[in-house]
């Protein structure tokens, strides 16, 4: 199978890696594509320690341009947690997915299905949503008990760990937390 694997970050990528990797008659392709990342210093930073993640673990790395514009204009100021959220995934799926389709891919699916902070069963609903509106297969794992794995590795290899989920307003969130 040929999968398009939607990235967020190195860290999680490597949670994921953990029990993905071990799938030799799947071909991954991992997708960077998160117009929510904020600011634009935290986008390239994220996706600088994921290419070295990628190298590292030999798999390519399709980058998308940095869009926040079209973020803002997926999620409205006003519209609160967790519904916000939901906006955010289907933005970034909908953009792996028709990324997927016209590049000759079977199935796609994220990383956010390894973290603990994301709303899980909600993310897993948009995911098979887009893929069968694209005609893929959604291919799913729930891989958060690699979270912490990815974690450690990612701390071994002296990557990047960011302490927010990335948009603005989980950035604000993480502040008042401190």
């Amino acid at each position: 199978m040929k999968l398009l694997l939607h990235a967020c970050c190195g860290p999680c990528f490597l949670g994921v890696w953990e029990e993905l990797g071990t799938h030799k008659d799947i071909e991954t392709t991992l997708y960077y594509d998160n117009p929510n990342i904020y600011p634009a210093s935290e986008f390239a930073k994220r996706r600088d320690y994921l290419r070295i993640a990628a190298k590292i673990k030999g798999l390519a790395l399709v980058e998308a341009e940095y869009r926040p514009e079209e973020y803002k204009l997926a999620i409205d100021d006003d519209t609160a947690f967790p519904i916000r959220c939901l906006h955010c995934y289907r933005l970034r799926l909908e953009r792996a997915a028709k990324y997927a389709k016209e590049n000759g891919y079977e199935a796609i699916s994220t990383t956010l299905f390894v973290s603990p902070y994301q709303q899980h069963e909600a993310l897993q609903e948009v995911a098979a949503d887009v893929a069968q509106h694209y005609g893929l297969e959604l291919y799913y794992t729930d891989w958060r008990p690699f979270f912490r794995e990815g974690q450690t590795e990612a701390r071994e290899m002296d990557l990047y760990r960011q302490k927010y989920c990335g948009c603005s307003y989980s950035l604000q969130e993480s502040k008042k937390n401190q």
